[in-house]
């Protein structure tokens, strides 16, 4: 059977955006080996690598709903649903045994803070994801027909079972993990959630900055976000030219 074609952006495959956000983190985390280890104390190495790698993978898993590939199919401009609180959901649920399952799930529900969701994607996901026809009558995240066909390595088991009652599930979650504690435990998790954000918009901007798009706008010297995105890849690039000398 062939393997569905579902798309990231236009002219760019998911599977494709997600396997070159990998490459980057595989470049870009043993600069931050060192930084990840001493913010996240007393969690061991292997955790971290993995729950990173969970995050990397799963940040844009969003875009596989039914109705996030309908709309990106129509014209140009269209708004597109908000995918940011479903990739968080994927990684609050396929990292219930890690440490860094919090502090991880809130970097996705963030990772496009730029368009102004943080509020939503943290307090009220659930009610975003109906309002967004993103779930059906039953509370079941709608994917797109197609993913019975998609590759496992992309769109593990696990992350089928999304529903509204994860989303809220996370929402509490995070809110207690973020503001239960005292001030010095609060500015420990702001600490973790940056770092985590951080080390996730470097592998997704310099991973999606070769699309056409990007590159035409990149050329618009001094055109706010996207020179944000031209100064970003160059930066991830200088690293990896580095590492090969």
């Amino acid at each position: 059977m062939q393997a569905a074609t579902l798309y990231s952006a236009f002219n760019e495959e998911y599977s494709e955006h997600i396997t070159a956000c990998r490459k980057k983190f595989e470049i870009l985390y043993p600069v931050f080996r060192m930084t990840t280890v001493r913010i996240f104390d007393g969690v061991s190495e292997a955790e971290i690598e993995t729950g990173f790698r969970q995050m990397v993978l799963l940040h844009d898993l969003g875009k596989l709903t039914a109705k996030w590939q309908e709309m990106l199919k129509m014209k140009k401009g269209q708004r597109l649903p908000p995918h940011a609180s479903i990739g968080a959901a994927a990684v609050w649920i396929s990292l219930q045994s890690n440490p860094l399952r919090e502090p991880l799930s809130f970097a996705v529900a963030i990772h496009h803070t730029d368009r102004g969701l943080i509020g939503d994607n943290i307090e009220r996901p659930e009610v975003l994801a109906i309002i967004d026809g993103l779930v059906n009558e039953t509370g079941e995240v709608k994917w797109h027909q197609d993913i019975v066909q998609f590759p496992d390595e992309f769109f593990p088991n696990i992350v089928r079972r999304l529903d509204i009652g994860t989303l809220k599930d996370m929402a509490q979650g995070l809110r207690i993990w973020a503001r239960g504690g005292g001030l010095l435990v609060q500015h420990r998790c702001r600490l973790q959630v940056a770092l985590a954000h951080h080390i996730l918009k470097l592998c997704d901007i310099s991973a999606a900055q070769t699309r056409s798009d990007y590159q035409q706008a990149v050329s618009m010297e001094g055109y706010g976000g996207w020179l944000m995105v031209k100064n970003i890849s160059d930066y991830v690039d200088a690293i990896e030219k580095r590492l090969r000398r």
